[in-house]
């Protein structure tokens, strides 16, 4: 029986993933549970399993393919038991072994040969393409040879279509077959990569391409190098297309759910001299503002809230996503329970995420569960800022610089779940736990 691997959804906000990576091939042996492919979601990396044993029957993406959560990405044959599972995995590594190389006889042929007429050409069998295109090719948009095209060949040398291409550019389709720079029969893939190479240099050609720039904006039967095509892109002030990428996607997500949320901002300040007392080299000002807040939301439930279609959901724990920054992304990956985690736990799980992040190895699991939001924007110097409340939490914290020793808070709070007077409580709240010498000596213990 076929079991088909379908891209998962990773998160929420994820429609399509990228494979990153295939760990199998075609006739290798996997089990349930067996690490499979490597797939980029909205969010990050993530290794995806096999949830059924057997045979690796066809892969049906490439590496670096996005397409549509759903999708079928492999086949596994599971008519396979334990027994002929060693025997397929045997029998698929004698397979791989190389096979002995068969030496051909070289043909040789007569310059009266390689001239001969048309007629003799007929004779000749169709070559068959390589599959993958060439880098060129795939930037040219240089595609193999349609049915279409190979029906309507004429006269043993071109296909109509590259006959008209060879018109418009002036090339002679039977001397450049001779000379061997043209297959026989071409057809107008052939001929439009001849044509390119020919006069344009593969620089040239590499920003033609990523500037998605017709050929025909360049003068006819002259080579062009790379600065002349940056001249024109500069000249004419052509922009750089630029593709949207995972992280970019998912912050599309977040900010077209954003606009259906009816939200408020409460802005006020919170004393910074015991957060600087306390502050050390390992328990940073990330980690005792998560403890900070995690007290405040169990002090104040209606930070621990969630709201579902029909009913409110209270969490028993205080569960924080983070905006961590890496590169030019931001990731949200969720602490969770950190009311009952001392520091010195908070700030291993803190590595350990940056260690996660850093390798694109974030789960699933690391970016649910939270109710509640931080964004600390106070290293850059940023003294006041708004961020946006991360996917189904009900609001988040926007930390800015500190000024004369006191920090800027901006909460955003969908209005929905936390009135103005709860934010305003949570606030109170929190300004007082910053004061109160005995919450962090208890919690440094």
């Amino acid at each position: 029986m076929d079991y088909k691997v379908v891209m998962p959804r990773l998160s929420d906000s994820m429609d399509e993933g990228q494979l990153v990576e295939w760990k199998i091939r075609p006739g290798d042996v996997v089990r349930n549970g067996d690490v499979i492919a490597e797939v980029e979601s909205d969010k990050a990396v993530m290794e995806i399993q096999t949830f059924k044993s057997g045979t690796v029957k066809e892969l049906l993406i490439d590496a670096g393919s996005t397409v549509p959560v759903g999708t079928p990405m492999a086949v596994i044959d599971t008519d396979t038991d334990s027994g002929s599972s060693i025997k397929t995995e045997e029998k698929s590594k004698e397979q791989s072994k190389p096979a002995p190389a068969i030496e051909k006889p070289v043909e040789t042929v007569s310059a009266k040969e390689k001239h001969s007429p048309a007629p003799e050409m007929k004779k000749a069998p169709v070559e068959t393409r390589a599959s993958a295109p060439s880098t060129i090719d795939m930037l040219m948009g240089i595609s193999g040879t349609s049915t279409e095209e190979k029906s309507s060949y004429t006269g043993g040398n071109a296909s109509p279509r590259a006959r008209a291409l060879a018109a418009k550019y002036g090339l002679d389709i039977e001397t450049l077959q001779n000379e061997g720079k043209l297959p026989v029969p071409a057809h107008s893939a052939d001929v439009k990569g001849y044509w390119l190479r020919r006069y344009f240099t593969p620089k040239a050609l590499e920003l033609i391409a990523r500037y998605n720039l017709s050929i025909d904006l360049f003068e006819a039967r002259k080579k062009h190098n790379e600065s002349e095509i940056k001249a024109y892109i500069e000249s004419h002030e052509v922009p750089l297309p630029e593709p949207i990428d995972m992280p970019h996607k998912a912050m599309i997500a977040i900010v077209n759910s954003a606009q259906k949320r009816p939200v408020y901002h409460m802005t006020d300040h919170i004393d910074a001299t015991l957060l600087n007392r306390y502050v050390s080299k390992d328990l940073t000002i990330t980690v005792w503002l998560l403890k900070l807040f995690a007290e405040a939301m169990m002090r104040q439930k209606y930070f621990r809230l969630t709201l579902t279609d029909d009913h409110m959901q209270l969490w028993p724990n205080a569960s924080i996503s983070v905006a961590m920054a890496h590169g030019e992304y931001l990731y949200m990956p969720v602490f969770k329970a950190v009311n009952g985690k001392r520091p010195a736990a908070i700030a291993e799980e803190l590595q350990q995420f940056k260690t996660k992040i850093s390798q694109k190895r974030l789960t699933k699991e690391d970016l649910t569960g939270s109710t509640f939001g931080i964004s600390n924007l106070g290293m850059t110097g940023i003294e006041q800022f708004d961020a946006m409340i991360n996917k189904d939490d009900c609001a988040i914290a926007a930390i800015g610089s500190e000024t004369e020793g006191r920090i800027t808070v901006t909460l955003t709070v969908d209005h929905r779940i936390v009135n103005g007077y709860q934010a305003a409580l949570f606030m109170q709240e929190l300004k007082t736990l910053a004061q109160d010498e005995m919450f962090f000596k208890e919690a440094a213990q």
